[in-house]
């Protein structure tokens, strides 16, 4: 099973920053759920849907951030690389300490939580005043 390509991923805290930052100036769209927060900007220029990924230590040890991120990215790969309104955009996700219950272990739906996310986020982007180039 292939992993994500260097093109589909925002490598640079450059890239991270723009991401973010579009999000506060009005040109991009923040998702705020339980379990994440999703963040989207067009880029300068034609590229694929390329993800960054944010999952701090309040969400739990190196083991559950690793599982957390091997999950999201999983499925980025399968489900949100095919969706039109996401052709050429920064996608940003920050994994939120929700994702982890009281015994420290992750939560067996974490692709059902970030599903809701992104269908909320696909949503948006496909309404008429917010798009992606």
């Amino acid at each position: 099973m292939p992993g994500i390509s260097k093109s589909q991923r925002l490598l640079t805290k450059r890239d991270f920053d723009a991401t973010l930052d579009s999000q506060q100036n009005g040109t991009g769209v923040k998702i705020v759920c339980r379990d994440f927060v999703l963040v989207a900007s067009p880029p300068a220029a034609d590229r694929p849907a390329r993800l960054g990924l944010i999952v701090s230590r309040k969400v739990g040890n190196s083991v559950v951030r690793n599982r957390v991120k091997r999950c999201v990215r999983e499925y980025f790969r399968n489900e949100l690389v095919s969706q039109q309104p996401l052709n050429g955009c920064n996608l940003v996700v920050i994994a939120r300490p929700s994702l982890v219950n009281q015994e420290g272990r992750v939560k067996d739906d974490i692709q059902g939580s970030l599903k809701h996310c992104a269908d909320r986020l696909l949503k948006k982007l496909s309404g008429p005043s917010k798009s992606c180039p």
